[in-house]
């Protein structure tokens, strides 16, 4: 999105802003890319920095001043080469310049260890936790803002201690994939090889007459997303259950702006793909993670599964 030169707080001149809805945990998302996010410096709120300067009353405080407390953005480490400074709050205003609906904010500007670092896992994760919260990204040229469409990222992938066979598997998704059917994967895993364990993989795929096709794709791997790292291991598996969309044209899952047909189309399929990962989830049990990386919680499934776009 091109807009005229962007106004933030001249305290984030020069470096790249993310901006969220208020109250968005920033923290959740951070981790679910990099397992070592921390503190190093705590944020101080306005609410805190209020109920900090209230004077001490009673005989015994009396005289006593109270430190005050002025609101403070935090430090949060990503990793090595990179931090967020954030949150600094900011209102109606502030939004509608980085491209949003009008509504409070909360900014979050990129701290580089090293200015000349390139920092492409960073930008990568600025442009997923966007999408993820219906944000944006502020560069920090200023000239532009980057709106990344959060309803692009309908793709789930459950992840559960638990294989299923194609012939328990089908019954589980049909529901939601009238006239499924199943198929073999289109590559090797590693449970396919001699003295591995377990069903062989396979996958189901739903074709539909204007939308497009869904496809259950079940796998086996030894590594799985990052957001999973902090979880209990008992909370997922290796087990892969990627449920995915092919558009009728695929190439309009690259565009920035796809037509209002895909839109429609993906608006028809997004309930399905959740009702498909529900249902495997309620029989095996796991975790689920969409294609930008963040944990799915069973209540935002359920959400997913009955939104009507």
């Amino acid at each position: 999105m091109i807009l005229p030169q962007v106004v933030l707080p001249g305290e984030l001149d020069g470096r790249h802003v993310l901006v969220v809805p208020r109250g968005t945990d920033v923290v959740a998302m951070a981790t679910a890319w990099f397992p070592e996010t921390a503190w190093t410096r705590e944020p101080v709120t306005a609410a805190q920095a209020t109920a900090s300067a209230r004077p001490m009353t009673g005989a015994r405080f009396r005289g006593i001043v109270a430190d005050v407390v002025e609101p403070t953005p935090g430090v949060l480490r990503l990793d090595r080469a990179a931090s967020l400074e954030g949150p600094l709050p900011a209102g109606h205003t502030v939004a509608h310049a980085a491209g949003l609906s009008p509504q409070d904010v909360d900014l979050y500007a990129l701290v580089a260890a090293d200015p000349g670092a390139t920092l492409d896992v960073v930008y990568g994760w600025m442009s997923a936790a966007a999408r993820r919260a219906a944000g944006s990204i502020v560069p920090a040229e200023r000239t532009q803002v980057v709106v990344p469409d959060p309803g692009s990222a309908i793709d789930l992938t459950l992840w559960s201690p638990i294989p299923l066979s194609a012939q328990d598997a089908l019954p589980l998704v049909r529901p939601a994939m009238i006239g499924a059917r199943v198929g073999p994967t289109d590559v090797p895993h590693p449970q396919q090889a001699e003295g591995s364990s377990g069903p062989p993989t396979f996958s189901v795929t739903a074709t539909f007459e204007y939308d497009g096709a869904i496809t259950v794709r079940t796998g086996r791997s030894s590594e799985v997303p990052v957001a999973l790292s902090r979880l209990d291991w008992r909370e997922f598996g290796p087990w892969s259950y990627h449920v995915s969309w092919q558009p009728p044209e695929p190439a309009e899952l690259r565009n920035e702006h796809p037509s209002q047909l895909h839109l429609i189309a993906r608006s028809r399929v997004e309930p399905s793909i959740a009702r498909v990962a529900a249902a495997l989830w309620r029989a095996v049990g796991g975790t689920v993670v969409d294609s930008g990386g963040f944990v799915v919680t069973p209540d935002e499934l359920r959400d997913r599964a009955t939104a009507r776009r």
